[in-house]
């Protein structure tokens, strides 16, 4: 009888051949090429700074770049060429004066707007005219303007709130007296007729002006009781009874009043 380990040894020998073809195919298959990726700094940029797009994995055999703007590559949106043998660089229609193509393919963008936000494209051109494309994108926010302190913000409303304590405090001032001045002279009014009413009254040791005599004089004038027909009968009695020494009498009254 044969021995049952040869049919065994000659299953074992496709095995290693197989075996051993696996290792070399392993060893020779060449690396993968890394494919290009684009970092931004910063992601997060604020209105009015800068942003750098950065290429990485970038290839040795290379012509030139092209930048777009947007997500894939577009002639519209092209913001400009760089050509690797010339150093020489083409805008294109997205141009706006603030981008920059460098040497190693990176894109920088000066004083950013939020319209700036998005996504942009890379093209890289082979001497094989192959070509690679990488897309990266940033975003732009408004900077708030800086806040003040709390401790400011407190001893502001504090003093605003004084001034107006103090506003009203003058108005009320103001209002009450007027409100007084409004009370007070139509008192003092009355009081200063009724002084021009009362009689004037002499000073001990100081005569009448001419006005208040002759006023006087009036008065007396007016209150004297008026001569009654009686004031004449003497006289004319004294005529009627004949008497001689009545003529006389009268002319000596006249002698008298003369």
């Amino acid at each position: 009888m044969g021995s049952p380990s040869a049919p065994l040894h000659r299953w074992c020998i496709p095995w290693q051949t197989l075996l051993l073809t696996a290792s070399l195919l392993t060893f020779w298959n060449p690396p993968t090429t890394a494919q290009i990726t684009i970092e931004s700094r910063p992601f997060n940029v604020a209105e009015g700074k800068e942003i750098l797009l950065l290429a990485h994995n970038l290839s040795q055999n290379l012509v030139g770049y092209i930048w777009h703007k947007g997500e894939r590559v577009d002639a519209n949106c092209r913001i400009g060429s760089h050509v690797i043998g010339t150093h020489q660089t083409i805008p294109g229609p997205a141009y706006s004066g603030r981008e920059t193509i460098d040497s190693n393919a990176s894109l920088l963008i000066q004083n950013v707007t939020q319209n700036d936000t998005g996504s942009y494209t890379l093209q890289v051109i082979k001497e094989d005219l192959e070509n690679e494309e990488a897309t990266g994108q940033f975003r732009v926010y408004q900077e708030n303007a800086p806040g003040l302190p709390v401790g400011a913000i407190a001893s502001m409303v504090t003093g605003v709130l004084v001034g107006v304590a103090l506003v009203a405090a003058l108005v009320c001032f103001l209002l009450l007296a007027k409100t007084r001045r409004t009370l007070t002279f139509p008192r003092t009014s009355i009081q200063h007729d009724l002084k021009e009413q009362q009689p004037q009254v002499l000073a001990p040791g100081r005569g009448p002006s001419h006005s208040s005599a002759f006023l006087m004089s009036s008065l007396s004038a007016a209150q004297a009781p008026r001569p009654g027909p009686r004031t004449a009968a003497p006289i004319y009695e004294e005529m009627l009874k004949h008497d001689t020494n009545v003529y006389c009498r009268m002319d000596r009254k006249g002698d008298v009043a003369s």
